[in-house]
């Protein structure tokens, strides 16, 4: 119940300052991401209509909001999966998407991978973590071809196997 209501909370203030600065809807054919300004292909009039636009960003704006979004620095060390989820927030490019899926290993320690959609592309950026005692390091960053969820990840024989209905998707070698 806390959650929902924390949950709740947070997103009517994201509302208000969303409302307070002009958001990036109404008059305004630009958005804010990471301190820059991208254009966007036409004013929108509210964000449900902004995030059903497959062609929301300007064509000439593509390139740089996929580069943003691949170089956007993340720590790599959390002290909890809420802090880990607030930062990959950071990243991700508003209207699009987020996702998650991951393993329990025997060890008690858990393989987190977190995608995010990189705009155009047919492809997301992944975070990996490994979680233990409630941390989490991050051990992989790389982009590959999005995944169909839920997925779930495997350490076997030095890499990390990606599978989806226990079907291999791709694996990676350990860094």
């Amino acid at each position: 119940m806390r959650r929902l209501l924390l949950l709740v909370l947070i997103l009517v203030i994201t509302g208000v300052l969303w409302g307070l600065r002009g958001g990036a809807f109404g008059a305004a054919d630009v958005m804010e991401y990471r301190g820059e300004r991208i254009k966007l292909s036409r004013a929108y009039s509210d964000f449900d209509e902004y995030k059903n636009d497959p062609d929301n960003i300007h064509p000439s704006e593509t390139e740089r909001v996929q580069r943003l979004l691949i170089n956007a620095p993340i720590q790599h060390a959390f002290a909890s999966r809420l802090e880990l989820f607030r930062a990959v927030g950071q990243i991700a490019f508003p209207g699009y998407g987020t996702g998650s899926g991951g393993t329990r290993l025997s060890d008690g320690s858990e393989l987190l991978a977190v995608t995010v959609e990189i705009p155009r592309a047919n492809k997301d950026r992944y975070l990996v973590f490994r979680g233990r005692d409630g941390q989490y390091e991050l051990i992989d960053d790389f982009v590959h071809a999005e995944a169909s969820y839920p997925f779930e990840i495997r350490d076997q024989d030095s890499a990390y196997i990606y599978l989806h209905d226990g079907r291999e998707l791709f694996r990676r070698r350990h860094r």
